[in-house]
């Protein structure tokens, strides 16, 4: 298919094998998160020694945490949006009819590549910086296992800018709710 434009138009959107990967790749990167956002307590502490309770609160605050993560994350998704001169919608979905999620989107609006990157790196890396420096603080215990789920969830906007580096140069991306509709120049 070929837009006003003359690009060719491809969609992309994660098939099964996709979303075995990124629950493979997401485990692993909420594992990997766990000791990454424990070690500025260690730092600060001097030494692993020490004590933790999990209560039914406890539970609750991780979980609190957890979700208020996924909402801020969704939030500096259309926040860059709208610095790229999107509109940014919001909603909830199954990708792959199998994995629930949240989304940020803006379809109709074609970002450049580097504008699309920065859109889906953005959360990752400002949720894990600010998170990372939070673990400093003495709610470090309760940050910790929100934080490298938050990780774990970012494998998708991970394969998002994989598929998108893998795109021509010259190429426009515009973000669906479920995958990204690319516009290639047309040599």
């Amino acid at each position: 298919m070929v837009d006003a434009d003359g690009r060719d138009i491809v969609e992309w959107r994660p098939d099964a094998s996709s979303l075995t990967a990124w629950s493979v790749v997401g485990v692993g990167a909420t594992v990997a998160g766990i000791p990454l956002f424990a070690l500025p307590s260690i730092v600060r502490a001097g030494q692993a020694a020490g004590s933790f309770r999990i209560g039914l609160v406890e539970v609750l605050l991780v979980v609190a945490l957890t979700a208020l993560l996924v909402v801020a994350h969704e939030g500096i998704h259309g926040l860059v949006m709208l610095s790229f001169g999107a509109r940014p919608r919001f909603g909830a979905l199954l990708v792959g009819r199998v994995m629930p999620a949240l989304y940020a989107t803006s379809e109709g609006h074609r970002f450049t590549r580097g504008q699309y990157l920065s859109m889906a790196a953005s959360p990752a890396v400002t949720i894990s910086v600010l998170g990372l420096w939070a673990c400093f603080g003495p709610w470090a215990g309760y940050l910790i296992l929100p934080l490298a789920i938050h990780l774990g969830g970012c494998v998708g906007d991970g394969f998002a800018c994989w598929r998108v580096m893998r795109e021509p140069p010259g190429t426009e991306c515009e973000d669906l709710r479920d995958g990204i509709r690319f516009f290639r120049v047309l040599a």
